[in-house]
């Protein structure tokens, strides 16, 4: 049955409305305003109790009400800096969310607030276990944000610093997201790179820009522009033949945002000091005190195992790869010296080739039976199944969405009388300004309101896959599709937790944790049964497609449809690059939490004011990986600006970055624990719902996989299935 048949026979009337995007930019700013201000009132009245009949009712379920009501406005005010087409409402949406950080930090310390908060607590009063957790949570902010520190001086330095920090994360956000810099190329310069890359560069030519910039050469008569996006940086690095096009994209890409620079290092100068200023000996002390991992040791320890256990299986796959580079440069006739090195432009290129030569894994044809909307609606029947949910497509009218490319749904769940769970959005392609990667946006949280009403979440994909023309849809690479799964199971996340408290809910959960839910979705994209029944060719979604599937062949005569899914032959070939250049891939990882340590385990402050970061950032990725880089050729280590365009280290992983080799332990074991002999088993799937997903944030997390699992997590199934001994 397809998604419109099966739209027609459901049909419920939602019980909560839609969000509007209607705001302007004045709107944004106030509506800020009036947040910081309801708080301080609520805080004001609470302050107002005699501590000696202060409770969790009189004291803190308020507090607890108001902010769940304020994070209802507050998550889609600052939605709008990483998403909206208008320039107008990003920057407005970038001034309300300096507002709203500036309010929280002084309400954080207010000395008051935290002795009645410190009362209750105190009383150990007999609560619901969610409400213990969050009063637990609210009495840690206080010593976060300051309250801890006893000199006067010493706690203005600091609240001077947390809110000069949190302006300096936003303005590298605003950059990284507003840039727009660029490359012009020529069809020569890309050679090698699929037929539909060219169609999509051609169909955003009539595309402005939003500021008309683009850096480089200004004649475009024969040539085309290309910019520092993943549509356009991954299939030059995967696909260009010439290994001067992917050292040029790939330097281009390392250097863009310069302004960035300056910022990054006073945000890691001013992190050090206010951790010093809180008693802490550094950064990630203060970041791991209250994390699953708890300290920085033992992040520095998980870092080193992975880079010892992987060493020689790493060493082993560089040296096929250059072997590989060798064989491909001697047939080409093009050897130099400096092609005796596996070079950083190299490594998507050679691992790309690899695969096609001894698993015949043709990216460009498995990616024409990847047409993103096809795939999304099979990706969203298979979270359908397992969770019993049913995904329907809203018609939406003026500002119910960002932009017009975006597609929104409502989301019922079949198992329980087929009631609301919430609202789901995709917005699938590039556009100036909006967040250049993928990513998921907890756009609405889920909680219950004092009447006993439920607010109901809504989720955001933010997602930047290639334009479709008239002539060719957008088409998915394997790692895009894992990817997309991957961002929807955080928002499965979100749509089927329940949870009292806004601030628990969904993937609101420690950062040690947040990941591997999602990662674990993303091992279905290994199994052949989900490989088949998504896969589609697009040349049979409409005979225009598929006359131009003819168009692109080099000949007619004779010339027949592919079959409409894979072949059973190309998906074992797929599957079985699974763990191809897994050691590589890994230390890729490792390289960028190293570096998110190093800067944030300074040994003294002094350290960090003299400490070189972009020397740190290519010295420690040249020693990790085992890849040269222009160091290689004489230009030194002190090149790029790689480690000024690391977003995630100011978007909330900063001392935290190792969260993703940890959640590959933890999604690794948890997908064995459940999906490892089927990964349709419904009845472990709905358990994995309820006692996994469910929760949110609402209990300490390492209770919620004890729960689960029966045990406490562990490493047996990640070094199984990775060939690492011990």
């Amino acid at each position: 049955m397809d998604s419109k048949a099966r739209d027609t026979q459901f049909s419920h009337s939602s019980p909560q409305p839609p969000l509007r995007f209607d705001a302007t930019p004045g709107s944004l700013v106030a509506d800020a305003r009036r947040l910081v201000a309801d708080a301080e009132s609520v805080v004001n009245q609470i302050t107002g109790i005699d501590q000696g009949k202060a409770s969790f009712e009189n004291a803190i379920l308020p507090f607890l009400n108001n902010e769940n009501l304020a994070l209802r406005e507050s998550l889609v005010i600052r939605f709008y800096r990483s998403t909206s087409p208008r320039k107008d409402l990003r920057d407005a949406s970038d001034e309300a969310s300096k507002i709203l950080t500036d309010g929280e930090v002084d309400l954080f310390m207010r000395e008051d607030f935290h002795r009645t908060v410190d009362a209750v607590q105190r009383k150990a009063e007999a609560l619901d276990p969610e409400y213990r957790h969050f009063l637990l949570k609210l009495h840690q902010e206080f010593e976060r944000n300051g309250l801890g520190i006893f000199s006067i001086s010493d706690k203005q330095r600091f609240r001077e610093v947390r809110k000069r920090i949190a302006d300096l994360e936003r303005e590298c956000l605003k950059n990284l997201n507003g840039q727009t810099e660029g490359l012009w190329f020529t069809r020569q310069d890309l050679k090698g790179l699929p037929d539909h890359f060219f169609h999509d560069r051609e169909s955003q030519s009539t595309t402005s820009l939003a500021d008309g910039t683009r850096t480089g050469e200004a004649d475009a008569g024969e040539k085309l522009w290309v910019r520092y996006k993943d549509p356009d940086i991954i299939p030059i690095m995967k696909f260009a033949t010439n290994s001067a096009t992917r050292k040029k994209m790939f330097m281009g890409n390392e250097s863009r945002c310069s302004q960035n620079r300056p910022l990054y290092c006073e945000i890691f100068v001013l992190r050090d000091e206010a951790a010093r200023l809180l008693g802490y000996p550094n950064h990630a002390a203060y970041r791991t005190h209250y994390k699953m991992i708890q300290t920085p040791a033992a992040v520095h320890k998980s870092l080193l195992d992975v880079r010892e256990q992987l060493h020689d299986q790493r060493d082993r796959e560089l040296a096929i790869l250059l072997e590989l580079k060798k064989q491909h440069l001697e047939e080409s006739g093009n050897v130099v010296a400096s092609d005796e090195k596996l070079f950083l432009w190299d490594r998507i290129f050679y691992d790309r080739l690899l695969k096609e030569k001894h698993y015949s894994f043709n990216q460009p044809m498995l990616a024409e039976y990847f047409p993103f909307d096809r795939t999304l609606s099979g990706m969203l029947r298979i979270y359908e199944d397992i969770f019993h949910l049913r995904f329907i497509t809203v018609q939406t009218e003026a500002n119910m969405v960002l932009h017009d490319s975006v597609t929104m749904f409502s989301v019922w769940d079949t198992n329980d009388k087929n009631s609301f769970l919430g609202y789901f959005y995709v917005d699938p392609y590039p556009r100036d300004g909006k967040y250049t990667h993928a990513g998921h946006y907890r756009l609405q949280p889920g909680f219950t309101a004092s009447s006993g009403e439920r607010h109901y979440p809504s989720s955001w994909l933010n997602i930047n896959f290639p334009y479709p023309t008239s002539t060719m849809p957008s088409l998915l690479k394997h790692e895009e599709l894992r990817r997309l799964f991957h961002e929807i199971g955080h928002a499965i996340h979100n749509l089927v937790s329940k949870t009292k408290c806004s601030r628990f809910h969904g993937t609101s959960v420690d950062r040690d944790f947040v990941e591997a839910p999602a990662m674990l979705f993303e091992k279905f994209l290994w199994q052949p049964r989900h490989v088949r029944e998504l896969s589609y060719h697009y040349s049979y979604l409409s005979p225009e497609y598929l006359a131009s599937w003819k168009a692109s062949q080099p000949a007619t005569e004779g010339l027949v449809q592919p079959p409409a899914q894979l072949m059973e032959q190309l998906i074992e070939q797929l599957v079985k690059t699974e763990h191809v250049n897994d050691a590589i891939n890994s230390v890729w990882k490792t390289w960028h939490a190293s570096f998110d340590m190093a800067v944030h385990t300074p040994r003294s402050h002094d350290e960090i004011l003299k400490m070189d970061f972009q020397v740190l950032f290519n010295e420690l990725r040249a020693e990790i990986t085992g890849l040269a880089g222009p160091e290689e050729l004489g230009q030194g280590f002190d090149w790029g600006n790689g480690f000024a365009v690391f977003r995630a280290i100011v978007s909330g992983y900063d001392a935290g970055y190792y969260v993703y080799l940890l959640s590959q332990i933890y999604s690794t074991d948890l997908f064995q624990t459940t999906f490892g002999a089927d990964t349709m088993d419904k009845e472990k799937g709905m358990r994995y719902r309820y006692q996994l997903l469910q929760p949110g944030g609402s209990q300490p997390e390492m209770l919620t996989l004890m729960n689960y699992l029966g045990r406490e997590p562990n490493a047996d199934a990640f070094r199984k299935e990775h060939g690492i001994s011990g």
